[in-house]
């Protein structure tokens, strides 16, 4: 009896870290330098919508500029043919003080960032990066105005698309010094 449970707790074993396998993406070594065509699918949501913050697009335009900046910067971009090809889809979850209250306010909250991150070799997907849900982390003093609800000027949106920026850029060079 004591050697059947045995055999049930390795088999239990066995499919529990079955399923934590990652078997989107072939794991071979990435390029040191990638091709950027811009992002490849973006998507904005907000519970309600206050008209004086910055549009979908505009955001999607402002975090395209922001990696195209810190890639190059980074010397990360590249134009070659033989380098791999970077995916990106991005979700930016925009956010309000008491949003999911009954009462609407206008100050922004900390908003959560999504992505997805495909290295690509002619068809082939190398690897995959996916983050979900990842919230924003303020400053101290930011903090404290997200408690009084002063974040209430859309310049706070441009911390927030950077920060996004960030993480991605930095995910894409961690895989280049792999």
């Amino acid at each position: 009896m004591k050697r059947l449970s045995y055999v049930f707790y390795i088999l239990a074993a066995l499919l529990l870290f079955s399923g934590c396998a990652d078997k989107s993406a072939v794991n071979v070594q990435a390029t040191k330098q990638f091709r950027y065509y811009g992002l490849n699918n973006f998507e904005f949501s907000e519970f309600y919508t206050v008209s004086k913050y910055h549009t979908p697009l505009q955001i999607k335009n402002m975090l395209n500029k922001k990696i195209i900046e810190l890639l190059s910067k980074k010397g990360l971009l590249s134009t070659n043919k033989k380098d791999d090809a970077i995916g990106i889809d991005a979700k930016y979850t925009r956010r309000y003080t008491g949003d999911t209250s009954a009462e609407k306010k206008s100050a922004l909250a900390y908003p959560f960032f999504s992505y997805t991150i495909k290295i690509v070799d002619v068809n082939l997907k190398k690897r995959t990066i996916e983050k979900r849900n990842v919230p924003f982390k303020g400053t101290m003093s930011m903090n404290m105005k997200l408690i009084a609800s002063q974040l209430a000027d859309k310049e706070y949106e441009k911390d927030f698309v950077d920060a996004f920026a960030n993480m991605i850029a930095s995910d894409i060079e961690a895989l280049s010094l792999q």
